[in-house]
């Protein structure tokens, strides 16, 4: 038995930089990682840790705001789900400590402008266009180890609009979070397709690979993204990639305070319209799920997150 995660660690770069045996050597890794914990560790990305730690300084600089300055931008709509979350806000089935700021691709009528925050709007849009860039690469990966055509994830993305999420977790007091019900996340699924997570130095991470209830801490590897499978993947690869139960909690740290911690997750989802079938490839194979829409099932899981909304008058 391991203390951490079981979580391998793979070099992206000879799928960037290599030729089509070295990209299909590398969607291998993933697909490996992805079908067995769900989870993986990708280095040698493309996006610099220099590049990654700027953002986290721009998160640090909207989250020390006041916090009526920050409800100028306050998320009205859990359908369009952009915009500034507080404390409470986001509501899925226990206490969740953290505020969150969500930003997409198309539409973020609730972004500070560069009169507000000079600079915000045009570095994060940079920012998402390479999570963009990096996560599409992912889908090639799987949809190569797969045999399903290369560019078979590019028909159900041409319209994808996923979710950059800047996370803050306030410094609390220890004895709050271990409280039955009350985490900074509660354990959980993510409902797209795959996510992106770029995570502090801080730790709390821990995974559930195989749903037993046996949590283990997925520690911060600098240089890295960690990459999950969400549900509608394992829906789509009829549970050949699995999407697994992950919390926040405390680190191990002294004290009774825990420091503030921030995370930037990336969630990639479909087109709206695309309709995710269960993919057959066994002549004896059974289909698990049933066929769903990708923009009904997006904003029917939103909105179950969101309970406690304001009104557009708040």
């Amino acid at each position: 038995m391991t203390d951490t995660a079981d979580i391998a660690v793979v070099s992206f770069d000879k799928f960037i930089h290599g030729d089509d045996e070295d990209k299909r050597k590398v969607a291998r890794q993933l697909y490996d990682a992805f079908s067995t914990v769900g989870w993986v560790y990708l280095k040698d990305h493309g996006i610099p840790q220099e590049r990654v730690d700027g953002i986290f300084g721009l998160a640090k600089t909207f989250f020390d705001q006041p916090l009526q300055e920050k409800f100028r931008w306050r998320l009205q709509d859990a359908e369009l789900n952009q915009g500034y979350t507080a404390d409470g806000d986001e509501a899925n089935g226990g206490v969740d400590h953290k505020e969150c700021y969500e930003h997409r691709r198309f539409a973020n009528p609730c972004c500070p402008t560069e009169a507000d925050l000079p600079g915000f709007r045009t570095t994060i849009d940079s920012f998402y266009g390479q999570c963009l860039s990096l996560g599409l690469n992912v889908l090639k990966c799987l949809a190569m180890a797969m045999e399903l055509g290369d560019d078979f994830f590019d028909g159900i993305t041409k319209k994808a609009d996923p979710q950059l999420r800047l996370l803050h977790y306030p410094a609390i007091e220890k004895s709050i979070i271990e409280q039955e019900g009350h985490a900074r996340i509660i354990p959980h699924t993510d409902f797209g397709l795959c996510t992106l997570l770029f995570q502090d130095s801080v730790g709390g991470l821990e995974v559930d690979p195989f749903h037993t209830g046996d949590f283990k801490p997925a520690l911060p590897i600098p240089g890295t993204v960690l990459i999950n499978i969400a549900d509608l993947m394992q829906r789509l690869t009829n549970d050949r990639c699995r999407s697994t139960m992950h919390r926040v909690v405390s680190p191990k740290v002294s004290g009774p305070m825990l420091p503030a911690r921030y995370s930037m997750p990336f969630f990639i989802h479909p087109d709206p319209e695309a309709l995710i079938e269960p993919i057959i490839k066994e002549a004896d194979e059974i289909k698990k799920y049933e066929t769903v829409n990708a923009g009904e099932w997006r904003t029917y899981n939103t909105k179950k997150n969101y309970t406690k909304l304001p009104s557009a008058a708040a």
